[in-house]
């Protein structure tokens, strides 16, 4: 909109009818350009837009209809409300008149309060037009900025749960790494005395059988074959035990490295708690144990990589509430429980983690699911991985609830309905 009260391009063919307008328009303090025709018209507007335009139907050449239609058509003046002006009164010129954009008409003679009346009321009309749309931008960009930076957040709780997941990772895996070095070090000390077995073998096969019975006396004596058997059998045991420990490992990432997966797979979610749990062992081996209460639940149809974030956080929340005690007892527990559910005619697969932490009061469930609001210390986390898992959940068309009560440990039930393949 222009400084002042609007500046207005009035458009007739008719002098009298352009200095009659010019002086009812002028006197109320709108700033007034004319134009005898359509063509200086249309010049006039793009050389400096009005805030509206009246507009006389009736001129030869190029008529009001074929003015409004080429305003129209230009992006830069579609937006400038027209009021055509003329003597006819038929409903057909009216109707046409707004089939091609208009959005008032006054007919001649001019009455100065009516023109007046409804000059104003378009203006204040496009003003408010106008600030909706600046409002809409600014939003627009706020929204934009708004998703910008919860995908940040989304991510750097993503990168902060990928650290702790890293070194749980790396811990668990040089155990049995370990189990694997050592066995080949003693494996690699057994290797000696077996090849002088193999050498006598051979002196026994090639001829020399004289001389091989005190030298495999010797043998006897100095390594002990029941006890170097036995040994060798042990070494090779732990190498297969480091191994497949290793392998255990390696598939659980493989199973929550689906993290970023969108699509919909058919999965078994007890497949999915496991890997989470081996994943985390490390924060829990020594002194929380493990109760696995699995239902028969067949494969069900998720995102997993989502899914395996949801588990994550809520056994790690578990992991850590227990954790938060002043002293641990000998019986801090973790109870994973599955089962199948009918809820209002679905069927739903119910997750229950429960754990005998430190539990909540009313006021901290109340606001649980908030981004940030958290109630670890200063760098335990920033309060999102419980509104990420909740988004989850409903984004799968489930819930999650909770039982807690301060000082008597928590539950958390996620509830998943099966998705139409």
């Amino acid at each position: 909109m222009t400084q002042g009260r609007g500046n207005i391009l009035v458009v007739d063919d008719t002098p009298a009818n352009l200095q009659l307008l010019e002086s009812i328009l002028q006197e109320r303090g709108y700033t007034v350009r004319a134009a005898i025709n359509g063509r200086l018209a249309i010049k006039a507007a793009r050389l400096q837009p009005p805030d509206l335009v009246m507009l006389d139907i009736n001129m030869p050449e190029m008529n009001g209809f074929e003015v409004c239609r080429e305003l129209k058509n230009d992006p830069g003046l579609a937006g400038i409300p027209v009021i055509f002006v003329s003597a006819a009164v038929e409903t057909a010129d009216k109707l046409h008149a707004f089939e091609e954009g208009g959005v008032d008409y006054v007919t001649k003679p001019f009455q100065p309060l009516e023109v007046l009346a409804r000059v104003e009321t378009h203006l204040e009309l496009a003003r408010v037009r106008a600030e909706l749309e600046r409002q809409n931008q600014a939003l627009a960009r706020a929204l934009q900025n708004l998703t910008r930076a919860q995908t940040q957040l989304v991510q750097s709780e993503k990168m902060a749960a990928l650290g702790l997941l890293t070194a749980g990772v790396a811990h668990e895996l040089n155990n049995p790494l370990n189990f694997i070095s050592a066995s080949v070090q003693g494996l690699q000390k057994t290797v000696a005395p077996v090849d002088q077995l193999m050498v006598l073998c051979q002196d026994l096969a090639g001829g020399e059988a004289g001389a091989v019975p005190g030298r495999l006396e010797a043998w006897i004596g100095a390594n002990h074959p029941e006890e170097l058997r036995q040994e060798m059998n042990e070494l090779v045991s732990n190498a297969c035990y480091g191994a497949n420990r290793a392998a255990e490992i390696v598939a659980s990432l493989r199973i929550f490295s689906r993290l970023d997966e969108a699509d919909r797979k058919n999965v078994n979610l007890h497949e999915c708690l496991d890997a989470a749990l081996l994943l985390l062992h490390n924060r829990y081996k020594d002194h929380i144990r493990i109760e696995r209460r699995y239902g028969d639940l067949p494969l069900w149809l998720c995102q997993p990589g989502r899914l395996n974030q949801v588990f994550m956080n809520l056994l790690g929340n578990a992991v850590d509430a227990i954790n938060a005690k002043p002293a641990h007892a000998a019986n801090d527990v973790i109870r994973v429980s599955t089962r199948l559910e009918e809820r209002e005619g679905h069927s739903c697969a119910v997750v229950e983690i429960a754990d005998t932490g430190i539990g909540m009061s009313d006021e901290v469930k109340q606001h649980l699911f908030e981004p940030f609001f958290t109630t670890k210390e200063v760098g335990g986390g920033v309060g999102l991985g419980l509104a990420i898992s909740h988004g989850i959940v409903r984004d799968h068309e489930g819930s999650i609830e909770v039982e807690s009560q301060a000082g008597q440990g928590s539950l958390f039930r996620v509830v998943l309905p099966q998705f139409e393949a």
